[in-house]
C-alpha cells in the first residue's frame, strides 16, 4: 500500500515489469475509462474473461493502458490477469439494480432485496460510505465476538481499503447559489403564502389541497434555512413565525453590484467547512482514505464502550496536493498556508462517542467582539480565552488562485433592521477587495439582535451572533458559507 501512495502523491507514471501484452479481465463488469482514474468517462464494461492487449508497458494511478472488445482505454490493473480467465455466461447476465444491491428499503422492518451484495456495490460505486456497510455486513456475521475484536481478517475489505488509499476524485460539486436566486425563492415562497391566506379566507381551497400548499411552502423554507445556515428559534423554518422572518431577512439583504473580479469560477474558492471530498469534486484534486487499525483488546473495565468499525479505529481524508487556506481579518488581513484538508474521525459506530468533545464556545471560523460574550456572564473572559480563532480573525476560506500580497481593502456598511419582521434590529455589510482593483471579492454581512444562547434560553441583548459570506464569482454575488455564534453544547 506505501508503494502506490507514493506513485499517486509524486503523480508519476511508474514502470510495470516485462509481462506478455496479452490480459484477461479477472472480474465481471469491469470499467474500461477514456482516462486513467476512478473519474475517467466509461466506454465499455468488460465481462470476467475478457481478452485485452496491453498498450504499452507502463501503468498511471493504478491504471493500464489496454485494447480489446472493439475498443481501447484505461483498466485497473489489478483486474487484469496474465492467465486465462473463464468468460463468464452471457446469458447468465441480468440488469443490475443499484439500489438493489446496495440494499435500499422503503422501510427498516422490510427484508433485504435477494440480489443484496455489499462487496458488489462498493465496486459498482466505490465510496467510504460502500466500505462502511460493508464492514458492518462482516460485523453482523460476527455478533458473538466483542466490541473490541478481534475480528478475522478479511480480504475483500482489505481490498476495498487498499482501494480507496489509492486516491479517487469526489463527486463533482454543486454550482453555489446566487444570492438572486435565493431572493427569487423568498419572493415564491411569500407568493404563496399570501395566495394561500387568500384562498382559505374565501373558502376556495379544501383541506388536502391547502394541507399540500403548507407542505410545499413548509419545505422552501426549510430549504432557505439550509442554505443561509442560521440556527435559533426566531429562524425555525417548520413554523410561520420563523418562516416568515427568514423570508423577510433575505429580501431585506442587498448588496452592492459587482463586476468579474478575482474568482471567475466556482471551481476556484471552497468554504472553511469543506471536507477533503468536498474538496476534490470542487477543486478537481485526486483525494486519499486511509484507515488506522484497532488497537489489540484491551481488558474490560465494565462496559465495551470502545470506538471501531470492524476492524477499523479511524479513518484519515486528504487530498494529494495542497491548495491554499486563507484566514481573512476583520481588517482586511490575509494570511494564507498551504493544506491538505486533512482530518481523522474516530469511527464511533457501535458505542457513544464524548458528548461536546474538543467544543468550544464562539464562531467556528472568526474572533468575535464581546457582546456575545455577556452571555457568559463571570466566565465570559475564560470563555473567551478558550477561543480556537486568532483574535481578530473574521472567516476563512480555500483557494487554488494565487492571492497578490498586501491586505484586502474594505469598506463597511452599516444598515438598520426590524426585529419583529427580520429577528435582527442591525446588519453590517464588509466587503473586501483581494486583488486591488476596486472590486469587491468577498462580503460578510454580520447580523446583530437576540442570539439563540442555549439551554436557558435566547440571550438578553443583542449581539452580532450570524456571519453570511457571499463571494464574486464573475460578477456574480453567490453564497460561500455561513457562521453562528454558539453560545452552548449539548443538552
Amino acid at each position: 500500500m506505501a508503494i502506490w501512495g507514493i506513485v499517486l502523491l509524486t503523480g508519476t507514471v511508474q514502470a510495470a515489469p516485462d509481462a506478455p501484452s496479452k490480459r484477461w479481465v479477472s472480474a465481471d463488469d469491469v470499467r474500461l475509462r477514456a482516462h486513467p482514474g476512478p473519474d475517467g468517462k466509461v466506454r465499455a464494461i468488460l465481462p470476467r474473461g475478457t481478452e485485452m492487449r496491453l498498450d504499452g508497458s507502463a501503468q498511471t494511478d493504478g491504471f493500464c493502458a489496454a485494447s480489446g472488445a472493439g475498443t481501447a482505454g484505461y483498466v485497473a490493473c489489478e483486474f487484469l490477469s496474465a492467465k486465462p480467465v473463464a468468460r463468464s455466461q452471457a446469458g447468465a447476465r441480468t440488469p443490475v439494480i443499484l439500489a438493489n444491491v446496495q440494499g435500499h428499503r422503503i422501510a427498516a422492518t422490510d427484508p433485504l432485496p435477494a440480489d443484496y451484495n455489499p462487496e458488489r456495490a462498493f465496486w459498482l460505486q466505490p465510496s467510504w460510505s460502500a466500505l462502511e456497510q460493508y464492514a458492518d455486513y462482516l460485523k453482523k456475521q460476527h455478533p458473538k465476538l466483542p466490541q473490541q475484536g478481534p475480528f478475522p481478517r478479511n480480504e475483500a475489505l482489505e481490498r476495498m481499503k487498499a482501494h480507496l488509499a489509492l486516491g479517487m476524485h469526489g463527486r463533482k460539486s454543486a454550482p453555489y447559489a446566487s444570492w438572486s436566486s435565493l431572493q427569487r425563492i423568498a419572493l415564491q415562497h411569500a407568493a404563496m403564502s399570501k395566495e394561500t391566506s387568500r384562498l382559505q379566507a374565501q373558502g376556495k381551497i379544501d383541506a388536502p389541497a391547502l394541507k399540500t400548499r403548507e407542505q410545499q411552502a413548509q419545505e422552501i423554507a426549510v430549504n432557505l434555512r439550509h442554505s443561509l445556515g442560521i440556527l435559533g428559534e426566531l429562524h425555525y423554518a417548520e413554523e410561520s413565525d420563523g418562516a416568515r422572518r427568514l423570508v423577510a431577512l433575505i429580501g431585506a439583504l442587498a448588496f452592492a453590484e459587482v463586476q468579474p473580479s478575482l474568482f471567475r469560477t466556482d471551481e476556484q474558492i471552497a468554504p472553511p467547512n469543506a471536507t477533503a471530498e468536498q474538496a476534490s469534486g470542487r477543486f478537481g484534486i485526486v483525494f486519499r482514505q486511509l484507515v488506522n487499525p484497532r488497537p489489540k483488546p484491551a481488558p474490560l473495565a465494565g462496559d465495551d464502550n470502545a470506538p471501531g468499525l470492524y476492524d477499523m479505529l479511524s479513518r484519515t481524508d486528504a487530498l494529494v496536493r495542497s491548495v491554499q487556506r486563507v484566514q481573512l481579518n476583520r481588517d482586511g488581513q490575509l494570511r494564507a498556508l498551504p493544506s491538505v484538508l486533512r482530518k481523522t474521525e474516530t469511527l464511533w459506530r457501535y458505542a457513544d462517542g464524548p458528548e461536546c468533545e474538543g467544543w468550544t464556545p464562539g464562531f467556528a471560523f472568526g474572533d468575535a467582539d464581546a457582546g456575545p460574550w455577556r452571555f457568559f456572564g463571570n466566565a465570559a473572559a475564560a470563555n473567551r480565552k478558550s477561543s480556537r480563532n486568532p483574535p481578530g480573525s473574521l472567516f476563512a476560506f480555500y483557494t487554488t488562485v494565487d492571492l497578490p500580497p498586501g491586505p484586502a481593502a474594505r469598506r463597511e456598511a452599516a444598515m438598520t433592521l426590524d426585529r419583529a419582521k427580520t429577528g435582527f434590529v442591525r446588519g453590517t455589510h464588509l466587503y473586501y477587495d483581494i486583488d486591488a482593483d476596486g472590486i469587491a471579492d468577498l462580503t460578510v454581512w454580520e447580523g446583530e439582535g437576540i442570539g439563540p444562547g442555549h439551554l436557558d434560553g435566547p440571550t438578553s441583548t443583542d449581539d452580532r451572533w450570524y456571519r453570511l459570506v457571499l463571494v464574486n464569482i464573475n460578477g456574480t454575488w453567490k453564497l460561500l458559507g455561513s457562521d453562528n455564534f454558539e453560545y452552548g453544547c449539548g443538552c
